[in-house]
């Protein structure tokens, strides 16, 4: 799920679509390991560097780790847990706590498997691989919770600047 605020909503949906469809090979990540023994913190952080080993990988700049995201993805996985089915919530309130972010994305998971599994399960859903390679999201949090059931339950909140908002390299 991807929310902008401004103008730019769909050029910018069209634009990771398009580099989305461009990009049909899956990535190589880490090598498999269970949830089992994994903190919710430990397992984040693999989803975090795997990601981030999927742009490299797509000759795109690593995300940077953003302390806003990460809080709002806790609050949206703690959230989760429990619900019966996962649901994206409105993240407009995501890109008002993470100000200058004006552009903000999702992906959620509930899995009792390595993280890696969840890394390909993102990049086999085209939705999901276009938030992991729009290059106009460049910061990114992400945290888990565990479930009664043994499982991880995970939001990685994309966060960027786009449109007359954009900061200016100088």
């Amino acid at each position: 799920m991807r929310s902008v605020a401004g103008s730019r909503a769909a050029a910018a949906a069209s634009a990771g679509l398009l580099l989305a469809a461009a990009a049909c090979t899956p990535p190589s990540v880490a090598p498999a390991d269970t949830p089992r023994g994994l903190t919710a913190g430990d397992y984040a952080q693999a989803l975090f560097d795997g990601t981030n080993a999927v742009r490299a990988e797509q000759d795109l700049p690593p995300f940077e780790e953003d302390e806003c995201a990460r809080a709002q993805a806790l609050d949206r996985a703690e959230a989760l847990v429990g619900a019966a089915e996962l649901e994206h919530a409105p993240l407009e309130p995501v890109v008002e706590a993470c100000d200058p972010a004006n552009v903000a994305a999702e992906n959620l998971s509930r899995s009792a498997t390595a993280p890696a599994d969840v890394l390909e399960a993102w990049w086999e859903s085209p939705g999901h691989r276009s938030n992991i390679v729009d290059p106009e999201l460049g910061q990114l949090g992400v945290a888990c919770a565990p479930t009664d059931e043994g499982e991880m339950l995970c939001s990685q909140i994309f966060l960027g600047v786009v449109g007359d908002e954009a900061p200016t390299q100088g």
